[in-house]
């Protein structure tokens, strides 16, 4: 009888490594009477993929081994199971349903978000100083993966609490509903006593929603009084939100508020290497390198490439190497300047008012060596060099620029002015980064 083991190892020297490990790997071979062989999938999108295009393929191999028919079929069953049990009460979880993927552990922590990640897992564990959060970023950066973890830990480990998630558009939708159909009683106590932890999403859409505004301030001042929790998401800080009541302001204003910057050059390759995990390949260090020094967006774009250049790829039936990357990445946001040490020093100069040679002699006047700690910062954060390569540019060892690091690191954390350098050479260099891709990057937004 065929092996399902048989078939895989002898598929992986006819498929290339990367359609391999996308399309191939997730599969559960059998072998059924007379030869036949069942491949079942994990969805229906890639059972019709692999048919079309691996079938010949597929064929051959179980000829060889002695098999016959082929039967694709769908994890349907299972998928259904899945649903069924899940790891808590679905009757908890009032509004809309959370994303399986926006946990805690899926979420990808570095500088650029560490503390709004700190604040929601504090939140998320009842921290009773955490009560009332607010999160707000450019799109596409986490934030709503950060207030739905906050749920799924809620409802998995606080097994008598509520939660309810919703956006701001639901709210007023469900308000107007409720006029209408004379139920506004039941919409104010599912709101206000119904639920123990409220996670509202983007709250900048209730700019000039007045009747909306006032009735959203009423709820938050029970919850706030009943010590409930909750959670607000915005692409604005409360004092940038346009027509919005001071009564209701003055309440989003009440907590925590922190910001999601863009993810830094370590924090997207962790993202690169995260998403590539998920679809079960893995990317060599030059292709992570180059997507993580391309792509300076936000994290759906990141998802948009990996996506693409793995796709891309078993399309194609090539390996997923460097070209294939400057591709997708050409599409998504067009020619882009490559990032060198050479730049970075030379834009450190200009900000310092140091010379190249002053970076790379003995000097340790602080004039000279908190700038040259600086530049091997900012090499190691953008251009994802060795220790050993960024050392030679200043004549210096792998200890010192391991010490510039945690010097920089450590002051950027503890003083304004060094957090505001920082935060100005990096946005220097995005911008330098995307200099010739800001038309692609137009055409994509518009």
């Amino acid at each position: 009888m065929v092996r399902g083991e048989e078939i895989k190892e002898r598929l992986k020297n006819v498929i290339s490594e990367s359609g391999y490990r996308l399309w191939i790997e997730p599969l559960t071979i059998e072998a059924q009477g007379e030869g036949a062989v069942r491949f079942i999938c994990p969805n229906r999108f890639m059972a019709n993929w692999i048919a079309e295009n691996y079938q010949e393929q597929i064929k051959k191999v179980v000829k060889e081994l002695g098999g016959q028919d082929l039967l694709f079929q769908v994890r349907e069953e299972e998928a259904e199971e899945k649903q069924l049990f899940l790891p808590y009460e679905p009757a908890r979880l009032l509004g809309r349903r959370l994303c399986d993927r926006y946990t805690f552990d899926e979420f990808v922590v570095g500088d650029s978000n560490y503390y709004a990640y700190s604040a929601c897992y504090s939140l998320a564990q009842g921290d009773p100083n955490s009560k009332i959060l607010y999160l707000f970023s450019k799109t596409g950066l986490g934030k709503s993966h950060l207030s739905q973890a906050i749920g799924h830990h809620v409802l998995r480990e606080k097994r008598d609490l509520r939660v309810c998630y919703l956006t701001a558009q639901d709210f007023t939708n469900q308000m107007v509903r409720a006029i209408k159909t004379n139920t506004i009683d039941r919409f104010k106590e599912r709101f206000r006593q119904g639920c123990d932890i409220l996670m509202l999403e983007e709250v900048h859409f209730l700019t000039g929603k007045d009747y909306t505004q006032a009735e959203l301030a009423l709820t938050l001042d029970y919850l706030f009084d009943d010590n409930k929790a909750v959670v607000f998401t915005s692409t604005a800080p409360p004092r940038e939100i346009p027509k919005i009541q001071e009564s209701l302001r003055s309440r989003l204003s009440a907590g925590l508020i922190t910001s999601i910057n863009p993810p830094d050059y370590q924090t997207r390759v962790k993202i690169i290497e995260r998403k590539a995990r998920r679809q079960k390949t893995v990317l060599s260090e030059e292709v992570i390198h180059y997507l993580a020094t391309s792509l300076t967006g936000d994290i759906r774009q990141i998802e948009g490439a990996i996506v693409g250049l793995l796709t891309r790829a078993s399309l194609l039936k090539h390996p997923v190497d460097l070209d294939l990357a400057r591709e997708v990445v050409r599409e998504l946001v067009g020619d882009r300047r490559d990032v060198t040490k050479e730049k970075i020093i030379e834009l450190v100069c200009r900000y310092f008012q140091v010379s190249r040679d002053e970076l790379r002699s003995p000097s340790r006047r602080r004039s000279v060596s908190y700038p040259r700690q600086m530049a091997m910062y900012l090499c190691r954060k953008f251009t994802g060099e060795t220790l050993e390569a960024i050392g030679r540019m200043f004549n210096r060892d792998h200890a010192t620029v391991v010490h510039a690091l945690n010097t920089i690191s450590r002051r950027s954390s503890k003083e304004a002015k060094t957090r505001y350098q920082l935060e100005y050479l990096c946005q220097q260099i995005e911008d330098l980064i995307g200099e010739t891709g800001a038309s692609g990057v137009a055409a994509q937004t518009d």
